[in-house]
């Protein structure tokens, strides 16, 4: 049986290599921002589709041109997920190349902020009760840091507008999203931080796919090490609510 997997957190933070590097493996597929649970969500709904209110519609747009004859009335919302994000494996996207996996134990989509909104959240755990979610989570000072970079490049449209502690404070919102869900879902969502992912790349790679009760071999590991690289240390310190300070502290991050 396949199951849904859901990447939740904040941009940013090495969620497009942590699916580089779950999809290593033979018997799961991520897609990257594909939107399917949004677009699931508004197709149910019998709504327009439209971006959603925190990400652009780049992903959206992708899947419904792709895939327009899989969102049907006759099909269940988990039948047109799964058929949707197969074809996507099987025919490659702009951001990930043509996949053939023929024994899925896992099948999902990287959507940090999505997957994080209690309305999906509801509808999630609706239509697809046997969800797992992976939560990476980096230093708040590098994401703004990282966002800035982003947005110099063309096409850039992540927190367009916001000062670096806005930011800051926006990243501990989607963190407290996600907390939220752990509190409700404890042995169904893994948490790691994406620095820990880069210094021990094996041993966090391990954990990360034995949480998905499936094994790894010698080969898949290294290719993880080698496509992995040194995550740097926040060169400023930017001003944050003592809120937001204790969130990232809960993580092991000291804003001092």
């Amino acid at each position: 049986m396949t199951r849904p997997l859901f990447i939740v957190g904040n941009k940013r933070s090495g969620t497009s290599h942590l699916v580089r590097l779950l999809n290593l493996h033979p018997q799961v597929f991520v897609s990257h921002e594909s939107d399917i649970v949004w677009a699931l969500y508004q197709f149910s709904h019998n709504q327009p589709f439209r971006s959603h209110p925190w990400d652009s519609d780049r992903g959206l747009r992708h899947t419904v041109n792709s895939c327009a004859d899989l969102f049907r009335q006759d099909l269940s919302p988990r039948e047109s997920f799964l058929a949707v994000q197969r074809r996507l494996m099987a025919a490659g996207t702009p951001f990930l190349p043509a996949q053939t996996k023929s024994k899925l134990c896992w099948i999902g989509d990287k959507k940090p902020f999505q997957h994080g909104d209690p309305q999906l959240v509801t509808f999630m755990l609706e239509h697809f009760p046997d969800a797992h979610f992976l939560h990476i989570v980096r230093h708040p000072f590098s994401v703004a840091l990282s966002s800035d970079r982003f947005n110099e490049r063309r096409g850039g449209d992540f927190w367009l507008g916001l000062t670096r502690e806005e930011k800051v404070e926006r990243w501990a919102f989607h963190e407290q999203r996600v907390l939220s869900l752990r509190d409700r879902l404890p042995d169904r969502v893994h948490s790691l931080r994406y620095e820990d992912l880069c210094e021990r790349t094996e041993e966090e790679v391990s954990r990360l796919f034995a949480f998905l009760q499936l094994s790894t071999s010698p080969d898949m590991l290294d290719e993880a090490v080698r496509q992995t690289r040194t995550a740097t240390r926040p060169p400023v310190v930017i001003e944050c609510s003592a809120e937001t300070s204790r969130i990232a502290g809960g993580y092991g991050y000291d804003l001092r």
